[in-house]
């Protein structure tokens, strides 16, 4: 048996090229029986290829054998002439040790790689921690883009992360270290039962096994197939997202109607797509609760929803679009402003206002001064003003039961017309009021102006309403 898992390791690494002559190869080495058989392995390989090996090892300083465990370690490279790299881990923090640990781990691999460049980490994860792993997944996440487990192969560092081992199971390994002679530390904390993984391996997979002696094949051909179908997902889905998405300043929006024409299972992964890369690109976590209530909102007939992601961040649909934007905080100069004809304010850090002298084809170029640089490729609503235009006008925001008198006829609610037009939610926030000083509405900007503010077209022009606003 030892002999055969030897010739199948290097049949395996010969095929899928694990190796080459010139491979300057990183083994991670705990000391543990897993880990002294990837070594043992590659010892072989080196010697028929004249490839080159080292080995990395972190003393976590958590039992009292760590010390004995890296003194082993460096004699017995010592004597082969194998590059050694060892670091302590100094600060251990007070939970998540395990998470820590590993997070340290692959830190002072990646930075051994880059220094000493190497182009291949190897790791001696076998079959059944890949089992171990995927019940973990399951129990804990229940997610399809996880449950494929651990990867033989995945990019690291300048170059590769490879799992020679994962076909081999924990007593193969075992009974060809014994065969073999090999030297090796037994880590007493894996029999603890306070850890989830050493509960799992101690009192279920064994029961498992008993039930069906293939339950590791099985497993590592169900892992094989979840992450194939991962992959071409995940193609489907970048494609998707490449032709419908577009980019905002801060975040990005799809048409309703790249999702609503899809079935559900399809819209579930798109959707999901879009939260794993607000994820991944701003660090913003998710729940399934958030993903399932905006499932719910798409299926709706709302015209418009939002569903607060945290940290300021909101899925939401407003008419025709869907969007997954971070609603920037906007501070007022105050609640109500006065503005005198001539001049422009700020309304708020996204918003500006001015009444600037203007002619036939636009405000005049000595006046162009007055408008701030930053905001002159924001958007904006621009509006020529007539002769008898108050000399001076008051903004404040709205409030229940504002009208508007579109004509000397017809004077309609405010919020009828927000509605009317399919303003989005966000942007009625926004709006202003403009009043005389006698409260006579003038307009609501940038939605509509009452006829007031509406001049003769023999009205020769002398002033000119500029709002620029960040959309």
């Amino acid at each position: 048996m030892a002999q055969d898992l030897e010739q199948a390791f290097w049949q395996q690494g010969e095929s899928r090229g694990f190796w080459q002559p010139n491979s300057r190869i990183l083994l991670a080495v705990s000391g543990g029986v897993d880990s002294m058989v990837l070594l043992f392995l590659m010892e072989k390989v080196a010697s028929r290829l004249s490839l080159t090996i080292g080995v990395a090892h972190v003393n976590h300083q958590l039992r009292p054998e760590s010390e004995a465990e890296e003194a082993f370690l460096k004699t017995y490279c010592a004597k082969r002439e194998i590059a050694f790299f060892g670091r302590c881990w100094e600060e251990v923090p007070a939970k998540g040790i395990e998470e820590a640990a590993r997070n340290f781990r692959y830190q002072f691999f990646r930075e051994v790689m880059v220094e000493e460049k190497y182009d291949t980490l190897m790791t001696a994860h076998h079959s059944d921690d890949q089992l171990e792993t995927m019940l973990m997944k399951m129990l804990r996440e229940g997610n399809l883009q996880t449950a494929g487990g651990i990867k033989p192969e995945q990019p690291f560092a300048p170059g590769r992360l490879l799992r020679p081992l994962l076909s081999f199971a924990k007593e193969e390994l075992r009974e060809y270290a014994h065969k073999n002679h090999l030297v090796y530390y037994e880590d007493a904390t894996n029999t603890k039962l306070d850890v989830q993984r050493n509960r799992l391996r101690q009192q279920v997979v064994p029961l498992l096994k008993a039930e069906n002696p293939q339950v590791l094949a099985h497993f590592t051909q169900l892992a094989q197939q979840i992450q194939w179908t991962v992959q071409w997902q995940q193609e489907s889905l970048e494609a998707w997202f490449e032709e419908y998405a577009s980019l905002l300043e801060n975040g990005w929006k799809l048409p309703i109607q790249a999702l609503s024409v899809l079935p559900p299972g399809q819209r579930y992964f798109c959707v999901q797509y879009c939260l794993l890369k607000l994820r991944n690109q701003q660090g913003l976590m998710f729940h399934e609760e958030q993903l399932q209530l905006i499932l719910r909102c798409l299926a709706s007939e709302r015209s418009q929803w939002s569903v607060d992601l945290g940290d300021g961040w909101q899925a939401r649909r407003e008419y025709q679009q869907f969007l997954l934007q971070k609603k920037e905080a906007e501070i007022l100069t105050t609640d109500s402003q006065t503005l005198s004809l001539g001049s422009g304010i700020f309304l708020s850090e996204g918003e500006w206002l001015g009444f600037l002298p203007a002619d036939a084809t636009g405000i005049l170029p000595e006046e162009q001064g007055k408008i701030p640089e930053k905001v002159k490729l924001w958007s904006e609503f621009s509006h020529a003003l007539p002769v008898d235009f108050p000399t001076e006008v008051m903004l404040r925001k709205r409030v229940a039961g504002d009208r508007i008198q579109l004509t000397p006829a017809l004077r309609k609610k405010i919020s009828r017309i927000l509605i009317d037009k399919k303003i989005p939610n966000e942007m009625r926030e926004r709006t202003w009021v403009m009043t005389d000083r006698k409260g006579r509405i003038l307009g609501v900007l940038p939605v509509a102006l009452s006829y007031l503010s509406i001049g003769k077209e023999t009205d020769k022009i002398h002033y000119r309403l500029l709002y620029k606003y960040k959309k």
